[in-house]
């Protein structure tokens, strides 16, 4: 006696590419991180601002002004597993970038804003909870 298998490939996880829906829901992660780490760096570099001086080149500017949170490269490569915070001393002359990225690492050497807040965000509730299977279950 033959018997004959069928598989039937119905429901929502067949509804939509799988991959393609898992990378939108990385993606979507990693943006909420790139905002929320850039958010929490900028509060922690803007808490003692006005007791400090500005940028020696630029003198109206504070280094908290260019903190950034992207998932992107400079030339705009979108990253597909990667998300930073980071100080953008793009527009600027080469003295005046010199001189954003010096203030930027004597006040990461004194406040630890950036390395706080990646521990910060490694053990935040959102990535552990985080449904990257939103959408294929």
């Amino acid at each position: 006696m033959a018997v004959k298998l069928s598989v039937e490939l119905s429901g929502p996880f067949f509804q939509r590419d799988p991959a393609r829906t898992m990378g939108e829901n990385i993606q979507a992660m990693l943006e909420g991180l790139a905002e929320e780490g850039e958010g929490l760096v900028r509060t922690v570099l803007t808490a003692g601002e006005s007791s400090r001086a500005p940028i020696a080149r630029i003198p109206s500017d504070r280094v908290s002004e260019h903190v950034v949170g992207r998932v992107h490269s400079l030339s705009g490569k979108h990253w597909t597993s990667t998300a930073i915070i980071s100080v953008n001393n793009s527009g600027f002359s080469r003295s005046q970038g010199i001189s954003l990225m010096a203030a930027a690492a004597g006040l990461e050497a004194r406040l630890h804003a950036f390395r706080r807040t990646a521990t910060a965000l490694r053990r935040a509730r959102s990535v552990l909870t985080a449904n990257l299977t939103k959408g294929i279950e």
